[in-house]
């Protein structure tokens, strides 16, 4: 080749590497909730409808999970081209605590990157600019979640390329169905659903009943429920450290979030927190989402009862299944008594350190959000 055509070659290198650069630019996002939803919406129902299950986040779920909380920056970052996103990566701020120590960290979740951009090394930049946040923000963990269930799925599988990345351990599901029929029809896997249609008639009943100190969350209820989380959660070996402000936030900062509370006593002493999404499989089916299971001061039955409650509210609602994340961080006991089903493994939880690596064991009881 000769140096002219060399030269020219090397700057059309730089202009295409260029371009790319500034396709790469990550940024926080601006725009309107319904734009982000709509964009994640879009780019997860192209890449598997009809192939694999997944969640369909609402707008109210977003503002839910994403809006400001005090001081805490931004964690909504995104690739925006022609004034639109093409990628995107977010985040929710956290407290976390071990046996002997507490610490800032992070959710992280919902990476989105267009079909038309993909092969780019968007979600490799999206994922150096939040450790480089977190760390601006002396945040020392990332919790995020990797579905590995699918061979459609996208996520990122293990590696040992990242020092400070642990592909902690797999985590899958307690599964209790509420609605076998429609059940039977939404699920992708036609056998595990004709089983669900057949078994839910044979499950403990879940009806909602108000009745006999088993009701809703009231905003009274706050510390009592702050109190019983702190017990619930105190053996495990890394878990969310509820606080007043963070458990006010998940409990009754948005109307998606919905708790059931169950006195002892005169006081209350247990309480059931889930959301309900839609969930995209064979067809578009509500699903409830429990985050917080928090019972053990309560008598035996009275956790049976509660959480039977807890079911035949979402049962009301439409949910079809109910799903809770299986981590050692409730009784075992309690969920095969209430109608659930421990599923396989079918995720991996990734703890991504910003500093260094703090020692968790994998088969200890830890307690965190599945987002």
């Amino acid at each position: 080749m000769s140096s002219t055509r060399l030269i020219n070659h090397l700057r059309a290198n730089e202009v295409v590497e260029s371009d790319r650069v500034s396709v790469q630019t990550v940024e926080t996002f601006r725009g309107a909730t319904s734009e982000l939803q709509a964009f994640v919406e879009s780019t997860w129902s192209e890449a598997y409808t009809g192939r694999m299950t997944f969640p369909v986040w609402s707008e109210q779920y977003f503002d839910w999970q994403l809006g400001p909380r005090g001081d805490e920056p931004d964690r909504r970052l995104a690739v925006i081209e022609d004034g639109r996103p093409v990628a995107v990566l977010l985040g929710a701020p956290c407290y976390l605590q071990t046996p002997t120590a507490t610490f800032h960290g992070s959710n992280w979740s919902w990476l989105s990157v267009a079909k038309t951009h993909r092969g780019r090394g968007l979600a490799k930049t999206l994922d150096e600019a939040r450790v480089d946040l977190e760390r601006r923000d002396d945040s020392e963990l990332i919790v995020s979640f990797r579905y590995t269930g699918s061979r459609h799925s996208l996520a990122e599988r293990p590696s040992q390329r990242f020092p400070l990345k642990r592909f902690h351990s797999r985590r899958g599901f307690w599964a209790r169905p509420l609605h076998g029929n429609r059940l039977h029809r939404w699920n992708l896997n036609r056998t595990e659903g004709l089983l669900s249609r057949l078994a839910t008639p044979l499950m403990p009943r879940a009806k909602w009943l108000a009745v006999d100190g088993i009701r809703l969350f009231d905003r009274g209820d706050l510390e009592a429920c702050q109190e019983a989380a702190v017990k619930q959660f105190e053996h495990c070996v890394l878990r969310v450290r509820w606080d007043t402000v963070s458990l006010r936030h998940q409990l009754s900062e948005s109307p998606i979030s919905q708790t059931v509370v169950a006195e002892h006593g005169g006081k209350v002493r247990g309480f059931v927190n889930f959301h309900i999404l839609p969930f995209q499989a064979r067809t578009r089916e509500p699903v409830a989402v429990i985050d917080l299971i928090c019972v053990n001061q309560l008598p035996a039955r009275r956790q049976a009862a509660l959480l039977t409650s807890a079911l035949g509210l979402m049962r009301e609602q439409g949910a079809i299944l109910a799903l809770k994340l299986r981590s050692g961080d409730v009784s075992s006991a309690l969920m095969l008594a209430t109608g659930f089903t421990p599923r396989l493994p079918d995720s991996n939880l990734v703890l991504q350190w910003t500093q260094s690596v703090r020692p968790t064991p994998r088969h200890k009881p830890i307690h965190l959000l599945w987002r």
